[in-house]
């Protein structure tokens, strides 16, 4: 499922990366990284500059995983499994700026990384199902909790990445058709993160 997924977004954005699953790693080499007394999370995103570039190592538990490869597709994973589909989409998307950052030689921050993972996962919901467009925007950005153990850092920059992401959903949803929403995410994946993140601060005030 996480190839399908990263599929689907190179489709979104017209970009391309290397196979997300040559980069996944199980829950001992996470714990290796980590340590076994890690916060809950459903999915983490490891980065590691060196001489040579960036290292990147992705995880999603692997219940989660489970539940994707019984529900055969996203469309089925929306109405089974959506908080599963949710955590692979964020970690997908996660890999996806991170590759492509590294390919400019631009830095991305914690925040637009976040705010990113969240209209990644509203698009990809909007795009099965568009019908429940509204039902999606509730999930993702007004009914949406928070994982045990976040420092109140982590939880104020999730917050506020939601709040971006919904401002910008809420106007990618006033486009006539799906080509011309695809056609201005487009635009904004490839602007200048301080563009990037000033529109959506617009939107979202």
């Amino acid at each position: 499922m996480l190839s399908l997924i990263q599929r689907q977004l190179e489709a979104v954005y017209r970009v391309s990366a290397p196979d997300v699953c040559d980069f996944v790693v199980d829950d001992g080499q996470l714990a290796e990284v980590l340590g076994s007394d890690r916060r809950p999370a459903d999915e983490w995103v490891l980065v590691r500059e060196s001489d040579d570039g960036v290292d990147l190592a992705v995880w999603v538990d692997g219940a989660h995983l489970a539940a994707l490869d019984r529900a055969g597709c996203p469309t089925r994973a929306l109405d089974d499994c959506f908080s599963a589909l949710c955590a692979a989409i964020e970690g997908v998307s996660h890999f996806l700026m991170l590759v492509e950052r590294a390919r400019r030689s631009e830095p991305v921050r914690l925040l637009e990384l976040e705010a990113q993972a969240e209209v990644d996962k509203y698009v990809c919901a909007r795009l099965h199902r568009p019908d429940r467009a509204e039902e999606w925007r509730a999930r993702l950005f007004r009914d949406a909790g928070f994982q045990p153990g976040l420092s109140p850092e982590e939880r104020e920059r999730y917050r506020t990445a939601g709040r971006l992401a919904a401002g910008l959903c809420q106007e990618l949803d006033l486009h006539p058709h799906a080509s011309a929403m695809l056609a201005d995410l487009r635009d904004f994946w490839r602007a200048p993160a301080d563009r990037r993140l000033a529109r959506m601060r617009r939107l979202a005030a």
